[in-house]
């Protein structure tokens, strides 16, 4: 290692002194002082009284992302940037995140230690060290582990108290944020359990930061090769926070927030990051109950099957009443999924099953405002019909028609939500009776096909054509084999006395097959 233009400033130990840690844990002088360590300060001499909580040999570009306050980075220099000014950034970053010093070894993988670099130490009063060849990092670990075995009691106790937190919320049914809320009381810092994509709420009655920290994190993000850390520090002005991932099956991460000067240990948040990965999972379980449970009773007001003063009833306990609305959804199943999870959370009452290839969902008109499905709508890239409102489960199958109807008049393709009467293509039957008359001129043959031989004729016609008639497109969406593929359009060719090559019959299969989405309503 070389430095450029500096004289080392060597701090020698005390006369007779015996380099023991200060009371309160030990410190970078500490180590400085102990003889046998052979270390050296180039820069950041005003930070040598900073604690050092643990010595960590680090390989990451970024420690700061990896370690916690308090923690010495051991390293052989070839993670110091090249640039003069990286090298003053390098510096700035480990001191913001709370580090305590860094020690690098004498190595020809380190490149010249810039005056910038150690000018930056100086102003931030951040310890750079410039550790001798002759000795091992591990040194430096044993004498800091040995000096602050006892301050580790602490963590220890906050993580018992975590893991007290889970099993009483197990006991006494605590969910959401009255859960979360007991955890932050164990850290003293204010939690936030959030989707990073979405920067939504993954817990009842939870909120989330600003938008501001959802630039920072985006931000820290990209600076990590697009993948989050294990703990990422950000800043928005003069406030700080901490990131950390929620092991979880989606995309989740822990925001926290200290209510003081002190930082939570990151072995006590990791622990915490564990236990709301318990609670997601709850929230996963309701959502499921909630969406068959609600596709159940949905399935049976359309088919008829419940009596009016039962179906009411129903509707009632599930806090369905007043103006309602029917919303008819062609997108992706993680975007009804994420629809589903995010009015639970909110505490929406809602129904959502499927009619078709269409997810219906029902819902009180001042829960849902259009102006939020039209955000929704944005951000998830799919197609919507909304009904017009209507009151009690009497009315529900009209309501579910008029979504249908409304959402035929999206262009497949587009992104977009309609209301009912906002407008309808010409070229589309103007009623139910038309629909069902369209559908079964023109594909009847194929359903009664595919009702008698168990077969998916009118799926494939649907996957066939949206697919611009490419049988390996259509494979792929289908998982069947392209051959297969091809078999089934012959034998739908020779079903309807369609051909495939005519632009008129063609034409008439993908309107007959519109008309046939409008005529369904029950199934």
């Amino acid at each position: 290692m070389s430095v450029r233009s500096v004289e080392p400033v060597v701090t020698p130990a005390a006369p007779g002194s015996s380099a023991r840690p200060t009371p309160g844990g030990v410190t970078v002088r500490d180590l400085v002082n102990l003889r046998h360590l052979q270390a050296t300060t180039l820069a950041g001499e005003a930070g040598l009284d900073r604690r050092v909580s643990w010595a960590h040999v680090s390989d990451a570009f970024d420690p700061w992302n990896w370690l916690e306050p308090g923690d010495l980075v051991l390293t052989c220099g070839y993670i110091v940037p090249e640039e003069p000014m990286a090298q003053a950034r390098f510096v700035e970053h480990m001191s913001a995140a709370g580090l305590s010093g860094i020690v690098i070894g004498v190595d020809e993988r380190c490149p010249p230690l810039s005056v910038e670099m150690l000018a930056a130490a100086d102003r931030v009063g951040f310890p750079v060290i410039e550790g001798a060849h002759t000795v091992g990092f591990s040194q430096y670990g044993r004498f800091v582990a040995a000096a602050n075995a006892r301050g580790e009691d602490h963590s220890f106790t906050q993580i018992a108290r975590v893991h007290g937190e889970v099993m009483a919320s197990l006991r006494e049914k605590l969910a959401g944020t009255e859960f979360v809320d007991r955890l932050s009381r164990v850290v003293s810092c204010t939690l936030h359990v959030v989707d990073p994509e979405a920067w939504e709420p993954l817990i009842r009655g939870g909120g989330t930061p600003d938008h501001a920290w959802k630039l920072a994190y985006d931000g820290e993000v990209s600076r990590s090769s697009g993948r989050a850390p294990f703990v990422m520090n950000l800043s928005v002005g003069d406030q700080t926070a901490l990131s950390m991932p929620i092991p979880s099956e989606r995309s989740a991460c822990l925001i926290a927030f200290p209510d003081g000067d002190s930082r939570p240990r990151l072995a006590v948040l990791q622990q915490i990051a564990a236990a709301c990965a318990l609670e997601i999972g709850r929230v996963d379980a309701a959502v499921e109950r909630a969406r068959r449970s609600g596709a159940g009773l949905l399935h049976e007001a359309l088919n008829g099957r419940l009596e009016p003063a039962a179906l009411t009833a129903l509707f009632h306990g599930r806090r369905l009443e007043g103006d309602l609305r029917a919303l008819a959804v062609d997108g992706q199943p993680a975007s009804i999924d994420r629809i589903a999870r995010r009015w639970l959370i909110r505490g929406v009452p809602f129904l959502l099953g499927e009619i078709g290839q269409v997810a219906v969902a029902v819902f009180r008109s001042d829960d849902v405002p259009q102006t939020d499905l039209e955000e929704r709508t944005a951000l998830e890239r799919w197609r919507g019909g909304l009904s017009d409102p209507f009151v009690g489960p009497g009315n529900l199958g009209d309501a579910v028609r008029q979504a249908r109807w409304a959402l035929e008049t999206v262009r497949p393709g587009d992104s977009a939500i309609a209301s009912y009467g906002d407008g309808s293509p010409s070229f589309l039957p103007r009623t139910l009776a038309e629909s069902e008359l369209t559908a079964d001129r023109v594909l009847g043959p194929l359903i009664e096909y595919d009702r008698e031989q168990g077969t998916e004729l009118i799926k494939t016609l649907q996957v066939y054509l949206e697919c611009d008639r490419s049988p390996s497109r259509a494979s792929e969406l289908l998982f069947i084999h392209t051959q297969t593929v091809n078999y089934r359009m012959a034998r739908i060719q020779e079903l309807t006395g369609r051909s495939m090559r005519s632009t008129g019959d063609v034409s008439e299969l993908w309107f007959a097959l519109r008309a046939l989405a409008l005529s369904q309503t029950t199934h």
